[in-house]
């Protein structure tokens, strides 16, 4: 049977994985990170690691629910796309630097104030790993190995069968190239072991591409947001799912506020940061200021009592005395 005559299968909604309130709380990780990094580099950390394991939750998720039986195709879907949505936002980072060959004046991960340590980058490429192998076999094994009599619809710059064949190919394909980048960069020692050399030609270089760099993150990452939004909201819509709209259980408001403070937290931080920048500014800008009314004020000491020292026509000047002192003229003593 044509594929596109297949009744929609409509599963039952599962709002324990994406309900409304997962879904924004996901959001929000992916878009405040966006905007918190084009603010302030320095203050990533806690969008990166909440992001970082949410990434982890929906894997264990995924294996799990495989692992028992519990999942249908389309909730598997969506548990690799909260799984691998947070490291789209490098793919594209990741393959400049690859085209580039690690070149360290185009490097976006040299060109950065952003730092972390080696148990985040462990836990980074552990986690993409696992998403990504369990998105090859979702892609090569699962799906083409599927057999039903009705359709799930999904989203890939249009609306597209799950089991579609250019699909699923291109799905394969791209899980498999990200496995094999993370094989590429785990051999490539060139680019974790290159520092820059700290000259002021490299600096003149690093402030040149900085904000280009910066401007080229800044505006994939909102092409690929927009894109995962529609990959999500789109199949929800088209397959008719229902229950997963509800934001009144507290499973759905606790990821969604949790979010949410991490990325004001994230805000004042910055914030007080760039306070502590004015006021140091100011009182860098008031200190000369200070110094030039005390060194006036000294001066002014210092006359007065040169007044003294000078006389000032009223010789009582010490200078004007004799080296010996002198007894007044016309004063006698006498003898009783």
């Amino acid at each position: 049977m044509d594929g596109n005559s297949q009744a929609l299968c409509s599963p039952p909604g599962r709002p324990d994985i994406y309900g409304v309130g997962i879904r924004a709380a996901v959001y929000i990780q992916w878009l405040g990170s966006l905007i918190i990094e084009y603010m302030s580099e320095e203050h990533l950390a806690d969008m990166r690691f909440v992001s970082i394991f949410s990434s982890a939750a929906a894997s264990i998720a995924l294996v799990i629910g495989v692992a028992h039986g519990q999942l249908q195709p389309l909730d598997m879907y969506f548990l690799l796309l909260f799984g691998i949505g947070f490291f789209l936002f490098f793919v594209p980072l990741h393959a400049w630097r690859l085209l580039t060959k690690c070149h360290p004046q185009l490097d976006p991960f040299l060109l950065t104030s952003e730092v972390h340590g080696m148990f985040y980058l462990f836990i980074t490429f552990t986690i993409l790993t696992a998403v990504a192998a369990m998105g090859a076999w979702y892609y090569t094994t699962f799906l083409p190995r599927l057999g039903r009599d009705c359709r799930d619809v999904v989203f890939m710059f249009g609306k597209v069968d799950l089991q579609n064949k250019a699909y699923v190919v291109a799905g394969s394909v791209f899980y498999i190239a990200i496995l094999v980048m993370i094989g590429l960069y785990i051999f490539m020692n060139s680019c974790f072991s290159w520092s820059p050399p700290p000259d002021a030609r490299y600096r003149r270089i690093r402030k040149r591409h900085l904000q280009r760099l910066r401007t080229m993150r800044v505006l994939t990452g909102v092409v690929i947001f927009i894109l995962l939004v529609l990959a999500i909201e789109l199949p929800i819509s088209w397959n008719r799912i229902e229950g997963v709209s509800e934001f009144g259980t507290l499973g759905q408001l606790i990821p969604f506020f949790l979010s949410i403070g991490l990325f004001l937290r994230s805000w004042a931080m910055y914030m007080s940061g760039s306070d502590e920048g004015d006021q140091t500014e100011n009182e860098t800008v008031s200190t000369p200021m200070r110094e030039s009314q005390s060194t006036d004020e000294m001066a002014g000491i210092d006359q007065y009592y040169q007044g003294y020292d000078h006389g000032y026509g009223y010789e009582y000047g010490y200078e004007n005395w004799p080296e010996a002192p002198q007894w007044p003229p016309g004063v006698y003593f006498s003898a009783r």
